[in-house]
């Protein structure tokens, strides 16, 4: 993991970060505030977020990586896909064609801006918006009933515009307690539902639930090659973060890595089982 950190970030957050065992890089910026909240930014305090550039991976393991997932404007996107083009032929250490999945900025997503995302789509394997973004594409105001057949409409387009290279890659439309869309062209639309529904006691705060699915479903993906596959890891991902406000708890590692007092194999595995029953596939 990679990110900067304001003057302000809170040390004990570090702690937890490096008890994960993970390869963590952190540019301190100690003459800055930190992100305390993208939602809240412009009716609040101010403070402007603290992206990170792909150019500040230069020197590090991340520029390896197999996978990069993005949070941004088209415009970000565009910039930061044209980065990892320019600077994965100066490291031999580069996988070959990673897999970029992309979570567009809610305040982006409008009717006037939907042309550019459709552009920026094909410098993507993945792109991932909620229901309430996608429709925003299409729609000045939200409908307050929520409906199937309307996602998978507004998916569909952009599907057909194409995603990836040659458009073999998928969009992920992720719904909160109506589950999660897949939908590419090698596939007709796949429904997983949500690992807990809206009203089980177990939902606490779905703050972070969408980066924990993102994350997850990079590392299923993977393992499986599948993007069906890989959204299942990612709505059980989403299930250990909406237990509580703030992090998770973590113990052990690999295979018996212990989440929240549930080893995340066995939530996988019974998630995997529940949801072959509760998919709804359609071509």
């Amino acid at each position: 993991m990679v990110f900067n950190a304001g003057g302000d970030f809170p040390s004990a957050v570090i702690d937890v970060f490096k008890s994960w065992f993970i390869t963590l890089t952190i540019n301190h910026q100690s003459d800055k505030p930190s992100s305390r909240g993208l939602v809240f930014y412009e009716r609040a305090n101010g403070n402007k977020p603290l992206p990170v550039e792909v150019t500040a991976l230069q020197g590090t393991k991340m520029l390896s990586s197999r996978a990069f997932t993005f949070f941004g404007t088209s415009e970000y996107i565009e910039t930061q896909t044209s980065h990892i083009e320019e600077l994965c032929p100066t490291s031999q250490r580069v996988t070959a064609n990673p897999l970029i999945i992309w979570e567009p900025h809610a305040k982006s997503c409008r009717p006037d801006t939907r042309q550019s995302h459709l552009a920026a789509c094909h410098r993507v394997d993945v792109f991932s918006p909620n229901h309430e973004e996608l429709a925003s594409f299409f729609e000045e105001s939200m409908n307050p009933e929520f409906d199937h057949a309307l996602v998978e409409e507004q998916a569909r387009e952009i599907v057909e515009s194409g995603i990836g290279l040659q458009g073999k890659g998928c969009i992920v439309v992720r719904a909160a307690g109506h589950g999660c869309l897949i939908l590419s062209k090698q596939h007709g639309a796949v429904w997983l539902p949500s690992y807990y529904n809206s009203k089980s006691p177990m939902v606490v705060d779905p703050t972070g639930a969408g980066n924990a699915f993102l994350g997850a479903f990079a590392i299923g993906f993977q393992e499986t090659g599948s993007y069906i596959e890989a959204a299942k890891y990612g709505q059980v991902a989403a299930s250990l973060v909406i237990e509580q406000v703030g992090l998770p708890t973590k113990f052990g590692q690999g295979d018996r890595e212990i989440w929240n007092n549930c080893n995340v194999r066995e939530r996988l595995a019974e998630y995997q089982a529940r949801s072959l029953e509760s998919y709804i596939p359609t071509i």
